[in-house]
């Protein structure tokens, strides 16, 4: 998911992917944003697993929890 880079609005974006159909049991979602956006470490029922940032970039990975 590579969204508007900057945008403040991108964990609203996150939050909607989450609950939405799109987001199976072995999904893994992958963000690239800025350092300067903060995302949050779960938008349910996605958790944050790793952040790498890469000089003026950061890369997110969110992955469903798999609950019983």
């Amino acid at each position: 998911m590579d969204p508007p880079y900057s945008k403040p609005s991108i964990g609203k974006l996150i939050a909607q992917l989450a609950t939405s159909k799109l987001i199976g049991t072995d999904s893994i979602v992958v963000v690239t944003h800025s350092p300067r956006t903060h995302l949050d470490s779960a938008y349910a029922p996605l958790s944050l697993t790793k952040e790498r940032r890469h000089g003026d970039s950061c890369i997110a990975v969110y992955q469903k929890e798999n609950k019983p």
